[in-house]
């Protein structure tokens, strides 16, 4: 399927890496893969080899929805909707590639006693967590300061988010989301504990309705949803829930 440049998002591209070049302007947000991983290239190089050790302000206060199963949902009723096998693989491969990125500059800045316990940039209110998510891009430099369970509290966050009463719309108006989605995913780490497989369910039932509400005339917007689907189910091993794809 072939797309405008200017409809192009990151959601929608191979990740392709490469080091930035002498027209990448770090001021400006990634509108594709490609772009995102210069991104993190550029972040990697300004991370703190040392940062100093703080106390743990961040705190799981959001509700745990428990160990809550997909209801029986009907697939959407547009076939266009759908992804392709190919499309659903080369996600997949975009996605493990970004995932191998963040792993290696995680040893690198070990070796180099680097600290993950830095503090992060905001506490546990959700608040001022979804407005600092509005506003900046998903960075190296926030996301690599977050411990397993900053990042486990942040996903079930954007896990509520997805949820609000106003349909989201992951491709244009809500775009935020979508990337802070996708970073979240490429950054956590595994093996995951069983609670935040909930959270995955919960997030990819959330994308199945969204994108089952979606028209014909809609098939550029169901690509976000189709791609968090894809890798909850080939990344995060809910194989159950290939059926909706």
């Amino acid at each position: 399927m072939e797309h405008d440049a200017d409809e192009q998002s990151f959601q929608l591209q191979a990740l392709e890496i490469r080091e930035p070049d002498a027209g990448f302007d770090p001021q400006l947000p990634p509108q594709t893969g490609e772009e995102y991983l210069m991104h993190m290239a550029y972040e990697r190089k300004r991370c703190p080899a040392v940062v100093t050790k703080r106390s743990s302000k961040i705190k799981k206060d959001v509700s745990d929805r428990g160990q809550e199963m997909l209801e029986s949902m009907p697939l959407p009723p547009h076939k266009c909707l759908l992804p392709t096998p190919e499309w659903r693989d080369e996600q997949t491969k975009s996605f493990q590639s970004a995932r191998s990125q963040v792993l290696g500059m995680r040893e690198e800045l070990t070796a180099h006693y680097y600290d993950q316990s830095a503090e992060p940039p905001l506490t546990s209110d959700t608040e001022k967590w979804q407005k600092f998510c509005r506003e900046r891009q998903p960075l190296l430099s926030t996301l690599l300061h977050l411990s397993q369970s900053d990042l486990e509290l942040l996903l079930e966050m954007l896990s509520q988010w997805l949820q609000a009463e106003e349909p989201v719309d992951l491709l244009i108006r809500d775009v935020w989301l979508g990337r802070w989605l996708y970073a979240t995913l490429v950054c956590l780490h595994l093996p995951l504990e069983p609670f935040v497989y909930s959270t995955l369910r919960g997030i990819a039932r959330s994308c199945i309705q969204l994108r089952n509400a979606l028209t014909e005339e809609d098939v550029k917007r169901a690509a976000p949803y189709n791609l968090i689907i894809t890798l909850i189910v080939q990344v995060f091993a809910q194989s159950d829930l290939e059926a909706y794809l």
